[in-house]
């Protein structure tokens, strides 16, 4: 232990943040006796570890919605071919324990697949920034758990970015449930869209505004993709610090690209890989969930534009909703707290409890 502890010293950070990746973590260790409060032991090794790295991680985070993820993952195992090594790394974000145990059950023995129970619901960027502790890869999958994919999305996209040095992040082609198109890719939130919707912005700048509802065959430059989807360079995505973890939910996907483009990388539609993303099924909708939008919304606004452009999106942010007060007074009530400023401090992240272990009852 005194050895590692002088081989750790003497490492620099990036060396030192490699080193504390695990070398190798199966599924194969989680068994019927495995009580729902243990983690599979890990075993580190730094000599291991540049011989360890895997080419793809796939992030998945699973909430109280077991059957979305163990589809996912058995898209993931029956679609990706057997030269390509990756890890399947899936978050438990504090479900029940029916759920998560449900999730063990089903998953024993898959290959490739590890699991990691959180005591505490991270979120979405919190979940991810903590599935990436356990990865060792030199890209990232963050894949929504109710998504399915339909071809060989990992090697694809892994294939396309290393073809393309100035790709920080690049996603597939989306379809809805029933196999119809969905558009994959979105735009940066501003004055001229809202204005005057994407016709007219594109008018103003084309390129900033790549036509959605065009079935594309070959890659594109798009300003951001789905967050149900993300590919992403692991490096870049370090050089910019990850995922910011004030988002609990929402926007996650537009303050990723939008730092990496600060950084000068660019992001890609790669419509040959294909996927299916069932809308909003792993998510619940409820005023929390309404307000948990707009606290992300106008906390994007307020760190990535001026004061007169958050504002001005505040503003019409509060319209958008008091107008639609007669189908509820949900919508007077998102208006005010709109009107606030949706501070920070309402976010779900602050509202999360933590479980204790049976010990505790």
């Amino acid at each position: 232990m005194r050895k590692l502890r002088l081989i750790l010293a003497a490492a620099g950070p990036s060396q030192l943040s490699m080193a504390l990746q695990p070398a190798s973590i199966n599924n194969t260790s989680i068994n019927g006796s495995l009580s729902r409060w243990q983690e599979p032991q890990h075993i580190y090794s730094i000599a291991s570890v540049a011989h360890s790295m895997k080419q793809v991680a796939v992030i998945i985070i699973n909430f109280n919605s077991s059957a979305y993820t163990v589809d996912c993952i058995n898209s993931i195992l029956e679609n990706t071919a057997p030269t390509l090594s990756y890890e399947i790394i899936v978050v438990d974000n504090n479900s029940v324990a029916a759920d998560y145990e449900t999730l063990l059950r089903q998953t024993e023995g898959y290959p490739h697949l590890s699991i990691h129970r959180s005591i505490v619901n991270l979120g979405f960027s919190g979940g991810n920034m903590y599935g990436l502790q356990f990865a060792n890869a030199a890209y990232s999958f963050f894949l929504n758990n109710d998504c399915v994919l339909l071809n060989d999305n990992l090697s694809i996209l892994y294939t396309f970015m290393q073809e393309h040095p100035d790709a920080g992040l690049c996603c597939g082609q989306m379809h809805n449930s029933d196999m119809s198109f969905h558009h994959s890719f979105g735009y940066f939130p501003a004055i001229s869209l809202k204005l005057l919707g994407s016709s007219g912005a594109r008018w103003l700048s084309a390129g900033a505004y790549p036509k959605r509802k065009v079935k594309y065959s070959e890659p594109l430059r798009v300003p951001l993709v789905t967050g149900a989807a993300m590919f992403v360079d692991f490096r870049k995505l370090a050089e910019i610090g990850g995922f910011d973890t004030n988002y609990f939910l929402y926007c996650e996907e537009e303050d990723l690209a939008k730092r990496l483009q600060q950084k000068g990388y660019t992001c890609y539609l790669q419509p040959e890989a294909r996927f299916i993303h069932h809308m909003g099924k792993s998510t619940s909708r409820n005023y929390a969930i309404l307000r948990e939008n707009y606290i992300s919304l106008l906390y994007y606004h307020r760190k990535h534009h001026n004061y007169a452009a958050y504002t001005l999106f505040k503003l019409l942010y509060f319209f958008k909703n008091i107008k639609k007060f007669y189908k509820g007074a949900v919508y007077a009530k998102l208006a005010f707290f709109i009107l606030k400023g949706a501070p920070l401090t309402y976010s779900l992240k602050h509202s999360q409890q933590i479980s204790l272990p049976p010990a505790f009852d």
